[in-house]
């Protein structure tokens, strides 16, 4: 009697805790980005990106999802004929965590009387750290300790992730899914290019080239721009996308007899 009542409680205990169902999962995909140096998608600057996420299922229609991720952007003036005089380009790292909430448009569960299949959307709040990086005598150099336009910015910082996705159960226990995101960044220095150039003689050799790289391409080998010139837009920040592929395992209640 005694170890029925123990077994009794016991499945009530793990009824509560798994009430609303946990998913963990991982998920793989690429990354773009849109800023100074893209202003639209250029497909041979995508990246391979990655992430892990924990889900919280509060009912069928909400979803929390904390996740961690790694994306790659990059961009290039020679990708576009009215920016190759400018002649800048980059690359960047980013390690983020999010926490996003997700909304069902049709209800979704491991329960018989749900859909399996759903789409959602999402939206949140993501921490991110940055490095933009250009290459320079065949090296990655990182680029915010040159202060090319005498700047000082954060490598860490938020952005906002909106998005949309489907998601599709094919078995009670296994998820997979897909999904588009954006993250508006409060920053326009993902690809270090936002103002005006500073003076070009006031600094080493690595920051007179990688401010102004248009003597590259010019015909007579000399510096196009001046102090002063446009460099870039800063009333217009960054962002950053991510299109992937998810899969994910769903642990479900256990089931009592009583």
């Amino acid at each position: 009697m005694k170890n029925t009542i123990l077994y009794i409680i016991f499945c009530l205990f793990a009824q509560l805790s798994f009430a609303q169902s946990w998913e963990v999962g991982g998920m793989l995909g690429s990354s773009n980005y849109h800023g100074d140096l893209a202003y639209n998608i250029v497909p041979k600057e995508t990246h391979f990106s990655g992430g892990a996420f924990l889900k919280y299922n509060f009912n069928e229609y909400w979803t929390m999802r904390p996740t961690l991720s790694y994306l790659k952007i990059s961009g290039a003036d020679s990708n576009f004929e009215e920016y190759k005089l400018r002649n800048l380009s980059f690359r960047n790292s980013l390690y983020e965590f999010s926490n996003v909430m997700e909304f069902n448009f049709q209800s979704f569960s491991n329960r018989a009387i749900h859909n399996k299949t759903s789409v959602y959307a999402l939206f949140g709040i993501a921490l991110f750290m940055h490095k933009p990086e250009a290459m320079f005598n065949d090296e990655w150099v990182e680029l915010r300790p040159l202060r090319t336009e005498k700047q000082r910015y954060r490598l860490v910082q938020l952005s906002i992730p909106v998005g949309v996705g489907v998601k599709h159960a094919i078995a009670p226990n296994l998820v997979v899914g897909f999904e588009a995101g954006w993250r508006k960044t409060f920053t326009d220095y993902l690809d270090d290019v936002s103002t005006i150039y500073s003076d070009l003689q006031d600094g080493g050799a690595a920051y007179r080239s990688l401010a102004d790289r248009s003597y590259e391409v010019s015909e007579s080998g000399s510096s196009l721009a001046s102090e002063g010139d446009v460099r870039g837009d800063p009333n217009l920040k960054d962002w950053y996308f991510q299109t992937a592929f998810s899969i994910s395992y769903r642990f479900t209640p256990i089931q009592c007899p009583f």
